[in-house]
């Protein structure tokens, strides 16, 4: 298969969750930031949002429908990928899920092992699938950015997080050190985001109550934006991350502070 598409700076970014939010947003600066990018998501908004990120950006935009929670769709769209361009040089592992219920989050005894497996396999499994598929493409080209959006909720105890949600935000953490390991002699670095509480269509689901007092609680007082989460991730994304590889990059408006 000929392979004569050149993105701006050579280099292909796939973004998964990215129909809004965090996704959408570091979609857009990805874009800008001359990559071609493969944008993931499974509602038709991916589609319309990629329309309009390529009509503004200089390399191809391609949108992809896809159930994260199924490996087989994953592994398509990575196929697909590698026929298109022949190189997967970026991959953020954006896509998540928080169910809540009407208090804003389930207790332990609320929770149905259906719901666990569910949450476990969108904001952690699907991570483990992309990577193992991409990974190969990077280690081809000796050359890669893994990058996996991960969660304060993740890192330490959270009103707001279901023990789903925080399980699978650590699982990501201690995944993405194994991942930096084997991928650093092939030049791979793999690195973690984890935001604190971003105006996403996730914390929506939060009541008003929920959220006036968890704004209050961060030291900038207020919730961020998904731009600036996915400024950081553009930073990883480039070269001048090249000697960062295993680390978590808190981005909680001072909320979390190891």
């Amino acid at each position: 298969m000929t392979r004569d598409f050149q993105p701006a700076n050579g280099k292909v970014a796939l973004v998964t969750g990215a129909g809004g939010g965090i996704g959408l947003s570091c979609a857009e600066q990805l874009a800008v930031a001359g990559f071609a990018v493969v944008m993931v998501g499974r509602s038709r908004n991916v589609l319309e949002a990629a329309e309009a990120i390529g009509n503004q950006a200089v390399a191809e935009v391609v949108p992809f429908l896809c159930d994260v929670a199924q490996e087989d769709q994953m592994q398509s769209v990575v196929q697909q990928v590698d026929d298109r361009f022949g190189r997967c040089d970026v991959l953020v592992n954006n896509a998540g899920i928080h169910p809540k219920n009407e208090g804003g989050k389930f207790m332990l005894e609320d929770m149905s092992t259906a719901q666990w497996n569910e949450v476990l396999s969108v904001n952690l499994t699907s991570a483990f699938v992309f990577a193992r598929a991409a990974l190969p493409m990077m280690k081809r080209h000796r050359w890669g950015r893994i990058i996996n959006i991960a969660s304060r909720g993740g890192r330490t105890a959270s009103p707001v997080a279901s023990a789903h949600y925080a399980a699978s935000k650590a699982g990501m953490i201690g995944f993405n050190r194994t991942l930096a390991l084997e991928g650093a002699p092939f030049g791979v670095t793999a690195n973690v985001v984890a935001p604190g509480p971003v105006l996403t269509a996730m914390t929506d689901k939060s009541t008003p109550e929920v959220r006036a007092a968890f704004a209050k609680s961060v030291p900038l007082g207020r919730y961020g934006d998904p731009e600036e989460i996915a400024s950081v991730v553009c930073f990883i994304a480039g070269e001048g991350s090249s000697f960062m590889t295993g680390a978590v990059i808190d981005v909680n408006g001072g909320s979390f502070m190891p």
